[in-house]
């Protein structure tokens, strides 16, 4: 694939904004996005998406409808997403719950690409690899459901670490807090801190 499109995995307490960044790699620039991401099971709605391009030329549009955002990202003055070997964010979705019911916290919504669409600067699609994220109602660190941070959720990451416990997908996502996709002593110096300096 010469594109990799990524949504983010966000962690957040319920009753707070949502914020899911979206990361892209490319072998070439990119003049143009498309895409549907999917919200399963669909607790949250997509109130805004916008773009992070330094020069904030790309335009933005979206539709949040039957569970799924399509969004459309292109440039009125022909600028690109530079060519770019690292997962850089070039957009965000901010979504907020369906409903005014309370999320369960523990509660996780799966975000899966159904469509992705790039095109180069001739107007051509090119080759596109979506991955998807994800958002989990809780707390960054927060392990064991239990509301806050504490030592007992720096045990918990130990044992995950060393191999001791396997930790389910929820207990991952609030554990992998630098949101590197791995487990390890950097997620426990950010706990650590988190549980030092929380009010």
């Amino acid at each position: 694939f010469e594109v990799n499109l990524k949504a983010g995995d966000v962690v957040v307490a319920p009753g707070l904004p949502i914020e899911v960044p979206l990361y892209y790699n490319s072998q070439v620039p990119i003049a143009g996005i498309q895409f549907t991401l999917v919200d399963n099971p669909d607790l949250v709605a997509a109130v805004e998406f916008y773009s992070l391009h330094a020069t904030n030329c790309f335009q933005t549009n979206f539709n949040d409808i039957n569970g799924s955002v399509i969004g459309i990202m292109f440039s009125l003055e022909q600028c690109v997403l530079p060519i770019n070997n690292d997962y850089n964010q070039f957009a965000t979705i901010v979504y907020q719950p369906t409903s005014s019911d309370v999320i369960d916290w523990g509660s996780i919504v799966q975000l899966s690409f159904s469509e992705s669409i790039v095109s180069n600067i001739q107007g051509e699609s090119v080759p596109v690899n979506a991955m998807n994220g994800s958002i989990s109602f809780s707390l960054s660190g927060d392990n064991n459901f239990d509301g806050s941070i504490n030592v007992l959720d720096v045990v918990s990451l130990i044992n995950f670490i060393l191999l001791v416990e396997e930790p389910n997908q929820y207990q991952y996502l609030a554990s992998d807090i630098n949101d590197d996709n791995a487990l390890n002593v950097l997620d426990v110096v950010l706990l650590v801190d988190l549980i030092l300096n929380s009010d």
